[in-house]
């Protein structure tokens, strides 16, 4: 290919074909000739090897172990469209970084989700067209370094948060037998969990709640298995997750599992990695152990001793109520002694007076009855005399009440000359002034009764009395 500065088509054709076709052409490149181009202007830009930071993403291993993934910009300004690189990892390359990172500690591991800064040659993939690094290096001292810096962010955070001790602080039960289970059900954590739950003989019941504990989803799974987990009917919460690398742990510290587990309503105790690994979940846990192994016992420690100190609490209050049962006996045995002294003591005394006063009533009783004797006659005497006196009294009286009766009866006065008028209705006439003319009217005399019609009547001024047999002024005229 040689380089032209012959004018554009463009402009030759306005220049109204003054040249021939083969004068007015640009220089023509083939696809491969113009990404051999720019690969060469790559290179020339940024050296035959370049280094380069991101989050990886969509990682995958082909059959042949070549390796594909991609890189972004966490922090992108556009989350749902961020920047992107295509890297590339063949397996020479892998196996070969692989190598370097297990030297290193094997600390880190290529997932989604971690952060790395690598080192590689920049060209385009000319059967997709695309830009790519074949990647070759890393540097394991920057994820560190990202997932340290991430790790105390949070922690420090959580502790102006007042969090870090707050999952602590929740009440824990004394037996707790039935437990919430948060691991990768099938792994080796899980096997260990169970495996010393079984070990310990006691009969604990266990909720089984799976969740991926690395690479992407894990961040939702555990999430999701924390809030199931406190709504179960259990005691506590274990989350345990086997050892590995710094970066398979990425999940246990993220703010919002941390956040999670520092607000949980239950205790959570964490069994996570080796004994050298150290996360946020276990720094804001309520109990925070090395292992899952380690988790498991110390809840069976814990349901031991909560049973030694039940045993041992029954057998103190065994000896307590027998203590107790003994002084009890005793003091009943010297108390029902001194009362059965006591009572002959009573007793004695209280014959002793029975005896007095039966002797007393013996010498009271002639001389007591002697003068109730003396009283019952005097009182009978006065009653005689008083009974006499009243039956006196009371004839006379009767006698009086009879003389009066006698002097009010009507048939006394009618034989005496005097009568009684009454009118049809049987009214007593008491004043002429009460009769009229024509009226017919009875007279009751000592004998018999006379029936007569009023002619006339005269009323007095003053009536006289007048003696039996006459009539008196004003007395009616009969007929």
């Amino acid at each position: 290919m040689t380089e032209q500065s012959n004018p554009s088509l463009f402009e030759t054709s306005l220049q109204g074909g003054e040249h021939s076709a083969q004068e007015s052409l640009e220089p023509t490149w083939s696809v491969s000739e113009l990404h051999e181009a720019i690969n060469g202007l790559l290179q020339h830009t940024f050296g035959y090897e370049m280094w380069v930071q991101g989050e990886i993403r969509n990682y995958k291993v082909s059959a042949k172990k070549h390796v594909y993934f991609d890189l972004i910009d966490s922090d992108s300004k556009n989350p749902t469209y961020p920047s992107m690189l295509a890297i590339t990892l063949f397996a020479r390359e892998a196996a070969a970084v692989s190598r370097f990172l297990d030297m290193q500690g094997g600390a880190i591991e290529l997932a989604d989700g971690v952060r790395v800064r690598i080192s590689g040659k920049l060209n385009t993939y000319e059967s997709r067209s695309s830009l790519q690094l074949r990647m070759s290096g890393i540097d394991p001292t920057f994820t560190l370094g990202v997932l340290d810096q991430e790790r105390d962010r949070v922690l420090a955070l959580l502790s102006a948060e007042g969090l870090l001790r707050a999952n602590a602080l929740r009440p824990l039960t004394p037996l707790p037998t039935r437990v919430a289970l948060i691991t990768s059900l099938g792994s080796a954590a899980h096997a260990d969990v169970l495996g010393e739950f079984q070990k310990s003989g006691l009969g604990l019941q266990i909720f089984e709640l799976d969740a991926r504990v690395q690479g992407a989803e894990a961040e939702a799974s555990i999430l999701s298995a924390l809030h199931t987990a406190q709504e179960l009917p259990v005691d506590l919460i274990l989350l345990c997750r086997g050892g590995g690398a710094r970066t398979d742990l990425a999940a246990f510290d993220l703010e919002s599992v941390a956040r999670a587990i520092a607000e949980s309503t239950l205790a959570v105790f964490t069994g996570i990695g080796h004994e050298i690994d150290s996360t946020v979940a276990q720094e804001v846990a309520h109990s925070g152990h090395k292992t899952p192994t380690a988790c498991a016992a110390a809840v069976v420690n814990q349901v031991n001793a909560a049973a030694q100190m039940m045993e041992r609490s029954w057998l103190q209050a065994c000896e307590v109520v027998a203590n107790r049962l003994d002084r009890s006996e005793r003091q009943m045995v010297d108390s029902g002694g001194r009362a059965g002294r006591a009572a002959l003591r009573h007793l004695d005394r209280d014959q002793q007076r029975v005896s007095n006063l039966l002797h007393s009533t013996k010498i009271a009783v002639p001389r007591v009855t002697s003068d109730a004797e003396t009283r019952l006659t005097a009182a009978s005497s006065r009653v005689g005399r008083a009974a006499r006196q009243w039956d006196a009294l009371t004839r006379n009286s009767l006698d009086a009440l009879a003389a009066r009766a006698r002097v009010h009866d009507p048939a006394t006065a009618l034989g005496r000359g005097w009568s009684i008028t009454r009118t049809a209705s049987g009214t007593v006439v008491r004043s002429a002034s009460e009769l009229h003319h024509g009226e017919q009217i009875t007279t009751q005399l000592a004998d018999g009764s006379v029936v007569s019609t009023v002619e006339s009547s005269t009323v007095e001024s003053s009536p006289v009395e007048t003696s039996p047999g006459q009539s008196s002024p004003g007395q009616l005229e009969e007929k």
